[in-house]
């Protein structure tokens, strides 16, 4: 292996990471308004929104996987200089993902309240959030291509695009929840359905404007119809080796984050109501996160992609053993800040206010430990080339260890909430971290996808 040093890693690191947790985090802002603006509705809206959320949350985990297997691809292709299998790789995963959001727009229309029933047996609870979801599944054609356009530019070291346009976006989504939630304007109150027909046209605004910016600066994702559909069977077959798992991963992660959620629903519209206002907050905090696994990806997928297998790692274990400090500082600051914004909302009862601090406090404890399996996989593994790891430790570690604890102390033995969501945590997280150390040590995550040959891997 080739070691040389890193200067400027600091630097670089920040560069990439501040504008993709600046985007994030005014996406989670948006979630948070639209949280606060639904509050005012009451307990039962607050828990509709969040339940029909839970689809809206599958299909964002579903084309998540395909931009984390082609942010993998494309990191790679960009360290080697490949803008032609770049433009393969994003004009295929692009074709998969709106076929994907089509599926779940047939679905969503035609078996609305079957999908409702899942999470909850309230019946005010389903009729609302039956009414969202009818008109939110038209965000998805949108919401596929801002995901995969804007992970196509971030691998590709442009972050500032997406976070433009999403910044449009997000002040667009804010005015319009408020103009069509409470009928301003001379407009009719809608109600949950008006922040589900807000969250849809500010998507689309941020389409239109995240294609116009790339067609005004030539970016990756602009290239003439026959190159972005120009793959074979060949090709498809490598693309797939490589996104399959990580497709699989995500989906089966999300399948498990509903069942827990399955669980919590039938905790009570408070409890669930409080857990709906702390995912939102606990979203605010997670950006950090996000940010520097995406950085994490960017320059490790860009090192091997160059031949540079040594800086790849030594990049990823930086990113590694800053994690856990990261996130201290990060639940510091929660725990300093969770009760002024929780009296932010609106809430309707106290109970669901006092679940949603508690609930904040209990993540930030335990922050080191969980976010450090999240950069290992998807900010190291994955752009290392080695996207199937993720999967089996997700099999592992949520429908081994800890829907079934979750499944017990909830349904069988009813633990108190709080409890509940602790439980979830430790049982999935404490197992997930030692795999993942481990793991990470014996760099056979390190596999170079550009050279021939689909399994081409070098240590």
């Amino acid at each position: 292996m080739e070691q040389t040093q890193q200067p400027g890693f600091i630097r670089r690191m920040l560069k990439l990471a501040l504008p993709i947790a600046l985007q994030n985090m005014l996406t989670s802002c948006a979630a948070l308004v639209d949280t606060a603006m639904v509050v005012g509705l009451g307990n039962a809206a607050t828990a509709a929104v969040g339940v029909a959320g839970r689809w809206t949350f599958f299909l964002n985990i579903f084309l998540f996987g395909f931009c984390s297997g082609s942010s993998a691809l494309i990191s790679q292709y960009w360290g080697a200089r490949d803008k032609k299998s770049i433009h393969r790789t994003f004009g295929l995963a692009l074709t998969c993902a709106l076929a994907a959001a089509l599926v779940y727009n047939l679905a969503a229309v035609l078996f609305t309240t079957p999908m409702i029933r899942i999470f909850t047996p309230e019946k005010e609870v389903i009729d609302a959030a039956a009414l969202y979801l009818r008109t939110a599944c038209f965000n998805a054609v949108f919401l596929s291509f801002n995901m995969l356009a804007g992970a196509a530019l971030r691998a590709t070291e442009d972050v500032v695009s997406p976070l433009l346009c999403s910044g449009v976006s997000v002040v667009a989504n804010t005015c319009l929840n408020y103009v069509f939630i409470y009928g301003k304007l001379g407009l009719p109150a809608m109600g949950v359905q008006g922040a589900a027909l807000a969250t849809v046209l500010s998507t689309a605004m941020g389409s239109v404007l995240l294609f116009a910016r790339a067609a005004h600066k030539k970016g990756i994702i602009i290239a003439p119809l026959r190159e972005l559909l120009d793959f074979d069977k060949a090709f498809a077959r490598k693309y797939f080796a490589v996104a399959t798992p990580v497709i699989g991963n995500e989906a089966l992660w999300a399948v498990g984050t509903n069942i827990y959620v399955m669980v919590l629903a039938r905790q009570g519209a408070e409890n669930y109501a409080g857990y709906t206002m702390y995912n939102s907050v606990e979203q605010l905090v997670f950006v950090f996160f996000v940010g520097m696994c995406h950085a994490c990806a960017i320059m490790v997928g860009k090192a091997v992609g160059e031949g540079k297998l040594e800086d790849a790692y030594q990049t990823a274990r930086k990113f590694m053993a800053a994690t856990p400090f990261v996130a201290a500082a990060a639940g510091l600051l929660l725990i300093l800040v969770r009760n002024p914004i929780l009296g932010l909302l609106p809430v309707e009862t106290e109970g669901a206010r006092q679940v949603a601090a508690d609930l904040l406090f209990i993540y930030a404890c335990w922050m080191p430990v969980r976010q450090i399996p999240y950069i290992a996989i998807v900010g190291s593994f994955r752009a290392g080339g080695d996207t199937r790891t993720g999967f089996y430790y997700d099999l592992i570690t949520v429908f081994l260890c800890g829907i079934p604890v979750v499944a017990v102390l909830g349904l069988v033995v009813h633990v108190p909430f709080q409890l509940l969501v602790l439980a979830m945590f430790v049982t999935e997280d404490t197992v997930k971290i030692i795999l993942c150390l481990r793991h990470f040590k014996s760099r056979q995550w390190i596999r170079r996808l550009t050279l021939p040959g689909d399994n081409a891997c070098e240590n």
